[in-house]
């Protein structure tokens, strides 16, 4: 069991990770047809949080990370922020869900977590617009989300197990 103070460093470490990834990804274009997609690398970071800890944990750094990534960039309750939280709060509810309640792997909890993200945004970007022609490419978005879940939970299932027998 971790002692109080290696357990807060832990999680300020995390969120400090997912805050950079976050900002580092924004930057990096993808040569994809699809307007916004990212493979979503701080998700790897939640995920480690979810099965390092528990889902107060992940839910914490997930919305802190939107928070300070926001505030980094300076789209604090811009667009991209709110898609951002959207998307973290409804895929971190697909998580919490995914691994209580089915057998699923994190494979299978981070595939949930990756579609629902894209839920979460395109219900967003629908209510800000007001167009109803972006749920069109949900199912892309899905499509996608899924190669993209299984590499998000392959680096978060190594780093969880290196992290078990040193924590």
């Amino acid at each position: 069991m971790m002692n109080k103070t290696k357990k807060m460093t832990t999680i300020t470490m995390l969120v400090a990770l997912s805050v950079l990834f976050h900002i580092v990804e924004s930057m990096i274009p993808l040569p994809l047809p699809v307007p916004g997609f990212r493979l979503g690398l701080a998700n790897i970071v939640g995920l480690i949080a979810l099965y390092l800890f528990n889902f107060k944990i992940m839910i914490g750094v997930n919305l802190t990370r939107v928070i300070f990534a926001s505030l980094l960039k300076g789209t604090l309750f811009g667009t991209g922020f709110w898609l951002s939280l959207s998307g973290v709060i409804l895929s971190s509810i697909a998580c919490l869900l995914a691994k209580k309640f089915t057998p699923m792997s994190i494979y299978g909890v981070s595939v949930a977590g990756s579609v629902f993200h894209a839920i979460g945004q395109v219900i967003m970007v629908t209510f800000i617009y007001q167009q109803f022609f972006m749920q069109a490419i949900l199912p892309l978005l899905i499509l996608l989300g899924i190669p993209s879940g299984l590499f998000i939970a392959f680096l978060a299932d190594s780093v969880v197990e290196r992290l078990q027998h040193r924590l």
